[in-house]
């Protein structure tokens, strides 16, 4: 997946990044910790380094940081 840099000097991104709000809310009660990190690895396995979290989306930060 092609990069990009933030800024200047920052670091480099993946140009796609994931929302993480449909994995704790939004669409229907979220799943188990097990699919949902399927989903994490799936958006790795596809290059994304860039993933938008809120702590207004439920507990996907947490889920990000397990």
């Amino acid at each position: 997946m092609p990069g990009r840099r933030l800024g200047k000097n920052g670091p480099k991104i993946s140009a796609i990044g994931y929302g993480t709000m449909g994995l704790s809310l939004g669409y229907g009660p979220p799943g188990s910790d097990e699919e949902r990190f399927k989903v994490f690895d799936r958006a790795i396995e596809l290059g994304s380094t860039y993933f938008d979290t809120a702590d207004m989306y439920g507990d996907s930060e947490d889920l990000l940081g397990k």
